[in-house]
């Protein structure tokens, strides 16, 4: 059982001299009950910091599962939610040649880095098929021998097929190809694989099964006594990927009244394939819209409102996603039976640094069709993930000298975690991984950035036809994306198992592995650790992303601040906070000055890193009607984005002495214009520490990143005179900030707030 308040919200309270106030059950919260349950013992009406992820897979994923991620060991929703809990072990794929020590292919999480609430995220198209072939139907069921199953089940490439695994994972990338085709990447006219069309009826009672798995398992998990130790939410991934573009979000419900069946990617084609086996008029199946099709005609269908009839667009529709949700859940068409009141839900577009577009599919943030698209957009998708396994995208700028440098930015801390493909696909190692030569600022569209995204937001919001509408207002999180069921496991160390069964098991070994990071927690403030709490803290985007360290931060805005209220002490400040101000996701209107910012950040006490520095950014859009941005460093030491190795001692990879274990500043914008649109977030940085791939090669590899990259080439290719398996398995051990493919030996882990944002009085 949990204590009064634990973790970080304890040391917030100890270090900062907040009094956690317990709130009697009579007491009204700020937000709707939806729920049957016991009210929670510790309540406190002044929030607290609940750390969770939003984006989770387990071996009822179909892309975890073809990576020998298996049901059968125990990897599922349940197992993810007990790991999540420190209660059990997660046991991982590792055939021999690359299963390492025992203990890195069987993680466990430290009780003192439980996560507070989460939610597994499946992927839903494939739902079926994975019920079909992990026998939820039966052994006998019809298909349980096809083709698609036999893929899913390893049947033809079960490994080693040679010490690295290289052949497994090849066939692996192709299994991944065949079963994705026909529902994931198309525009339109989306389909199921071959044995769920062919056996419809068996499909549909799979996929409701695996469907109410997920459920049971997430009600299972849900702590509903007064004790409130962990929140679990019913969610799933819609997986829309046209070609390689990533469009996917993922969607999480309020309570344990969800919709009767996911509504995923298939159902986002612009147009329904109404004959993909029996055939058209030709007598033949139609198959999915190629992607090279021009543009596909809007129908008169109302699950498109409000896309205009008859646009040609070359991209499937999020839009039929809202409305179907809209639809089962929020007006109740078709939801489940549960205990509790109403369905409520939201999504959460992940992964922008990847959804950039190509030349015939936009990005994943679009401009809307019109206003009504605009105010659905910002009602149903209020979040956006910043961060994750597949790197960072709050934005990018590359040091190399050939790179381009930033993506509509000149900020030098945007070097972190950047990737070295635009395509999902690469990144998640489909198709031969990542790119290594490179790629240039000029290769992505500036939405593949979520800062970007917010200032065009605030463009969007200044003509006339959006009527004011921000479509992109949107609030962070962080996640993991990990296809391992290590919910809430973030090591920054070599203890670090991969994100992708026997894909990245050594995950220093090639590009598309090296590149990809350990994952953050979702963090939000809320007043219990309850679905209704952390949901409504989720809507209100009272939220911030962290790259994998539990730094705790605090974000007000208001015209009214003292500039000393951080000398009043953490209470008064939170209080002043509420009262005279919004915090992080609210929205400043009314102006009577000069906007003031309040910002207080706390350490990881468990990991011990020290702060280096709070920044806040402020985008806004000047009076030639260009999108602006501005870097201010308001508290702590400047630090230096080019040379963070300079603060790690290379002998030992500690962090040199020095920073801050809290920081607390007022800070006003003397530039502020009451006639412009704005936005400010806080950005917290940590002193420098290696990175989990530094670590990785030094003790796993014996080859060490922190030399420079002709003496780190040597010892790598020494160690492929005496021992050529070890030497392949740390093959990109001497990736740096200077080589093709780009890794920072030493990092600078962050968290990012959502904005608050200034809205011009009407």
């Amino acid at each position: 059982m949990r204590p009064a308040i634990s973790g970080m919200a304890a040391v917030v309270g100890l270090v900062l001299g907040l009094v956690p106030s317990t709130v009697s059950a009579q007491i009204v919260p700020p937000y709707d009950i939806t729920e049957v349950r016991e009210p929670c013992a510790d309540h406190d009406p002044l929030r607290q910091p609940y750390f969770g992820t939003t984006h989770l897979h387990t071996g009822l994923s179909f892309d975890a599962s073809i990576r020998f991620v298996d049901v059968s060991s125990g990897n599922t929703p349940r197992g993810a939610y007990s790991f999540a809990r420190a209660q059990s072990e997660i046991i991982l794929p590792g055939p021999s040649g690359v299963q390492g020590p025992t203990a890195l292919r069987r993680p466990r999480l430290d009780p003192a880095r439980a996560l507070d609430w989460g939610g597994v995220t499946d992927h839903a198209e494939l739902f079926g098929e994975m019920g079909i072939c992990k026998d939820f139907e039966g052994q006998t069921a019809p298909g349980r021998l096809s083709m698609e199953c036999r893929m899913l089940n390893g049947f033809f490439y079960q490994p080693p097929y040679n010490e690295n695994n290289e052949y497994s994972a090849t066939i692996a990338s192709n299994a991944f190809t065949q079963v994705t085709v026909q529902g994931l990447g198309p525009i339109s006219r989306m389909t199921r694989t071959p044995v769920c069309e062919n056996n419809p009826d068996t499909c549909a009672s799979a996929e409701l099964k695996v469907w109410d798995e997920i459920r049971m398992a997430a009600e299972e998990a849900y702590d509903r006594t007064s004790a409130c130790t962990f929140t679990s939410f019913v969610a799933y991934e819609v997986a829309s990927t046209p070609l390689g573009v990533n469009w996917h979000r993922n969607v999480f419900f309020r309570n344990d009244r969800v919709v009767q069946r996911p509504v995923s990617a298939i159902d986002m084609g612009v147009q329904t394939n109404t004959s993909p086996t029996t055939g058209g008029p030709d007598g033949v199946g139609v198959p999915p819209t190629s992607v090279s099709l021009v543009a596909t005609e809007v129908p008169d269908d109302p699950e498109v409102h409000p896309v205009p009839v008859g646009a040609r667009v070359t991209h499937p529709l999020p839009e039929r996603l809202w409305n179907r949700l809209d639809a089962e859940c929020l007006d109740g068409g078709a939801i489940t039976g549960g205990t509790d009141v109403y369905c409520d839900f939201l999504a959460i577009p992940h992964n922008s640094n990847l959804g950039g577009g190509n030349a015939l599919i936009p990005p994943l943030f679009y401009t809307p069709f019109n206003a009504e698209d605009a105010r659905r957009k910002a009602q149903f998708e209020p979040l956006v993930e910043i961060y994750q396994d597949k790197g960072a995208s709050e934005c990018r700028f590359d040091p190399r000298p050939d790179s381009g440098g930033g993506v509509d930015t000149l900020d030098e801390f945007c070097n972190f975690e950047l990737l070295d493909t635009t395509s999902i696909s690469q990144a998640s190692g489909v198709g031969g991984g990542a790119v290594s030569s490179g790629v240039k600022a000029s290769d992505f569209n500036p939405r593949a950035f979520v800062r970007n995204v917010w200032k065009d937001g605030l463009e969007l919001a200044n003509m006339p036809e959006f009527e004011g509408v921000n479509p992109f207002k949107m609030g962070v999180v962080s996640a993991s994306d990990s296809h391992n069921g290590t919910m809430g496991f973030y090591p920054e160390d070599e203890s670090f198992p991969g994100h992708l069964g026997i894909d990245d098991a050594w995950p220093v070994s090639d590009p598309a592995s090296i590149q990809n990071s350990t994952g953050g927690y979702s963090v939000v403030w809320a007043e219990e650790n309850s679905r209704d709490a952390i949901f409504s803290a989720l809507r209100r985007k009272e939220t911030y992303g962290t790259s994998g360290t539990r730094i705790v931060v605090r974000f007000f805005g208001s015209f009214g601040f003292d500039t000393a209220l951080c000398d009043a002490g953490y209470q008064t400040l939170v209080e002043t906070g509420y009262r005279d101000g919004v915090p992080m996701g609210g929205d400043l209107r009314d102006a009577t000055g000069m906007p003031l910012f309040a910002v207080a950040a706390m350490k990881d006490d468990y990991i011990g890193t020290n702060l280096e520095q709070i920044q806040i950014i402020k985008g806004w859009v000047d009076f030639e009607g260009n999108a602006r941005e501005q870097v201010i460093a308001v508290v702590g030491d400047s630090g230096d984005a080019d040379r963070p190795e300079l603060g790690i001692d290379p002998g030992t990879c500690e962090t040199k002495p020095g920073g801050y274990e809290q920081l607390c500043t007022v800070w006003q914008d003397l530039d502020f214009d009451p006639t412009q649109r704005a936005f400010y977030y806080a950005r917290v940085l940590e002193k420098p520490v290696c990175r989990y791939s530094t670590h990785w090669c030094r003790e796993r590899i014996g080859v060490d990143p922190l030399l420079p990259t002709e003496a780190c080439q040597a010892q790598l290719d020494a160690l492929a005179e005496t021992d050529p398996t070890l030497a392949a398995q740390g093959a990109a051990c001497c990736s740096n900030q200077t080589t093709p493919t780009f890794v920072q030996p030493v990092i600078q882990e962050r968290a990012w707030t959502s904005p608050i944002w200034y809205e011009p009085n009407s």
